[in-house]
């Protein structure tokens, strides 16, 4: 079973904690909508990790069989200790590049597309950064540290940074000299200009000291707005990880320039060829609302409970794939992942909801008919499918004649 699973409630506990405790502060540090789609990436981003996982573990174990001229003995603490250290050195590196070069921020930047700034953002995950995240580690394959020791203390620099992503927590003294806290991730987060590009470190800030990259925070300073300097603005996790991409390969094909079509991918980050489009200028951040389209309090209650079944859903398929066929976990994958875009188009276009729904759950029962025979339980599922399917089109028309009334009652 896939560790995971296992840290999967203990994040919803603790962002629970956050909510109760932005409530009692009687903070506006949480939207239904905005931490859906964060979760939303988040989800798609470890399903589709099942499949993606398999290539980069082939990578790294190839490479350090092959040319690795010493390899360590995992069962040495010091050997795990000097991995530690070894891999957030290269993270830093990997988190760098990813905010300066087009291709890798097109991956990474889903991470940052959160305009509020809570622990469902540390979940806020790209599906995409395996193509290329893998490049940075080469290093610690080719010194010698066992895929084991790699993969674990990799784990273990990603739980790090979970509760890192709050603003509940203040400065924490000494602590921020040497290690990334709340403090110094936030200024990693913020798209303010003094902020911009700062704190790549994942455990410690000591690097950032190090090459120049450190910012600390200023309490005197403007307020933090958080998100990417070109919002978003969509709460579909598909378009997220996929919309930058989708814009570089628009210029790659409008430029004349044969060289930008190809070396374009690997600029600085925001570049444009010039005969297509004017160097981008710094936006004015307080400028505009945040992405917030309105939703009646009842379809949010729709939505949320659905996506609650789309979080058990996919706790389940992380803990039976590795004894399931890749084409059964490729379909599910793919199946939750029309979920959540749908469930998002939900939240963008309620007037569609009906029709999105229908289709949703049309898609997901005919993927749990086809699966029964091999995984049994499906059956049953597929049975409470169809009771949940009633009901939950039954309050949908509920809310939907609610809200039409609602609205009717305004206009006269």
């Amino acid at each position: 079973m896939d560790i995971i699973v296992y840290a999967i409630p203990i994040f919803l506990v603790m962002i629970v904690m956050e909510v109760v405790a932005t409530i009692i502060r009687k903070k506006d540090y949480y939207r239904l909508n905005d931490a859906i789609n964060s979760l939303s990436a988040g989800m798609m981003s470890i399903t589709s990790g099942i499949i993606s996982k398999i290539v980069e573990i082939a990578i790294y174990t190839g490479i350090f069989s092959l040319l690795a001229p010493i390899k360590f003995d995992s069962s040495e603490l010091w050997v795990w200790i000097v991995a530690f250290v070894f891999y957030d050195f290269c993270y830093y590196w990997t988190h760098r590049m990813g905010h300066e070069i087009n291709i890798l921020w097109a991956a990474h930047a889903v991470h940052h597309q959160s305009e509020e700034y809570n622990l469902t953002t540390a979940l806020r995950q790209s599906s995409s950064k395996f193509l290329l995240g893998w490049l940075f580690y080469i290093p610690m394959a080719v010194a010698g540290i066992p895929p084991l020791v790699f993969f674990t203390v990799g784990l273990i620099n990603l739980l790090y940074q979970f509760w890192v992503h709050t603003r509940h927590i203040k400065k924490l003294g000494w602590y921020e000299n040497f290690f990334v806290t709340p403090s110094n991730h936030r200024v990693h987060h913020a798209k303010n200009r003094k902020y911009l590009d700062k704190n790549y470190g994942g455990v410690f800030i000591i690097w950032d000291r190090i090459f120049g990259t450190f910012q600390e925070e200023d309490e005197n300073y403007e307020s933090i707005r958080y998100g990417t300097l070109k919002p978003l603005r969509s709460w579909n996790p598909f378009w997220a990880n996929l919309h930058l991409y989708s814009d570089m390969w628009k210029d790659a094909r409008a430029t004349k320039s044969w060289k930008d079509k190809f070396t374009l991918w690997f600029k600085k980050t925001g570049y444009r060829p010039a005969d297509v489009a004017a160097p981008m200028k710094m936006p004015d951040i307080h400028g505009y609302q945040n992405y917030d389209p309105t939703l009646s309090r009842s379809r949010q209650i729709y939505v949320g409970v659905q996506f609650f079944i789309l979080i058990i859903a996919t706790t389940g398929l992380m803990a039976v794939y590795h004894t399931t066929p890749t084409w059964f976990d490729a379909l599910w994958i793919t199946v939750l992942g029309i979920n959540l875009v749908l469930n998002g188009t939900v939240m963008e276009k309620p007037d569609q909801a009906m029709k999105l729904e229908c289709l949703r759950f049309g898609i997901t029962g005919i993927a749990l008919a086809g699966t029964a025979a091999l995984l049994p339980v499906a059956s049953i599922v597929w049975v409470g499918l169809i009771v949940i399917t009633a009901a939950s089109l039954a309050c949908l028309r509920v809310f939907s004649d609610k809200h039409e009334s609602g609205t009717a009652a305004i206009e006269s």
